[in-house]
């Protein structure tokens, strides 16, 4: 049997990055061969996505990238907080960030058919599935575009790409709004909500005990001034919407997209 030294594991390694101990078992299954180590290592790495494949990812990490007029946000899903919060990993979903900003894949489909250091993304997967030892999936991909671009990323766990014009730091801002208050409708005006979802909120107030103790003449107005809690309010202080905000500090916002780990 050929000698597996460790300078013929650290190349092996250096070809997979993969742990050392990985490493030099295949080696040995394959009696020191390089290149049949490599072919041992994927089929188990094929054998790893299988094996892990259909079990749910409630945790992840998040990560973002802003440039050349865009931003994009990026969600990966895991199964354990463990490794969501490992550097590794979170340095895995970084890399997928930026290939998304270079190559502009505004979908998790997009962004699988791109490769990564060489390789597709979606064979990238299986080989940190086997690294990991826990199933992992790109589960979201924002990627928004304009004159300038914002984003907040909140503990790796909360992500928002805002796009727009004027000053970046004031475009943050509704970054860090979008990130914290979720808003839904998903809407930038009031003008752009969904009239029936209007309608339908205005129904569901209206059916309340509170607003049916009051005269029938009463109602309306009631039910209009409790809609302005459907619509996400920007700063609670002032009472100020987004698109207020806005109007106020000379920028427009054209569009954001936020993602989040279930966990």
């Amino acid at each position: 049997m050929a000698e597996i030294t460790a300078a013929l594991v650290n190349e092996l390694r250096s070809m997979t990055n993969l742990p050392m101990m990985k490493c030099k078992q295949a080696l040995t299954a394959t009696n020191g061969d390089l290149q049949a180590a490599v072919e041992h290592l994927r089929k188990q790495g094929a054998a790893a996505g299988a094996k892990f494949g259909g079990r749910e990812t409630p945790c992840g990490a998040t990560a973002m990238a802003l440039g050349n007029g865009a931003a994009v946000a990026v969600l990966v899903g895991c199964q354990t907080d463990f490794v969501g919060k490992n550097d590794a990993f979170r340095a895995f979903v970084q890399s997928l960030a930026d290939l998304a900003l270079a190559s502009g894949a505004d979908t998790v489909d997009a962004l699988n058919a791109q490769k990564l250091n060489g390789q597709v993304v979606s064979e990238a997967f299986v080989a940190q599935i086997q690294k990991i030892g826990e199933n992992i999936k790109l589960v979201g991909v924002k990627l928004v575009k304009g004159a300038a671009v914002a984003g907040y990323n909140h503990d790796g766990r909360i992500v928002a790409v805002v796009a727009g014009s004027g000053d970046a730091a004031k475009l943050k801002q509704v970054a860090l709004h979008v990130a914290s208050a979720n808003p839904a409708p998903v809407a930038l005006d009031r003008g752009s909500v969904d009239p029936v979802l209007v309608e339908k909120e205005k129904e569901i107030i209206a059916a309340t005990p509170e607003v049916q103790a009051k005269p029938e003449a009463m109602r309306p107005k009631i039910v209009e001034g409790k809609l302005s809690r459907f619509f996400k309010v920007f700063d609670a202080e002032k009472g100020e919407s987004v698109e207020k905000y806005a109007k106020r500090v000379a920028i427009t916002v054209t569009g954001f997209g936020r993602l989040q780990t279930s966990a």
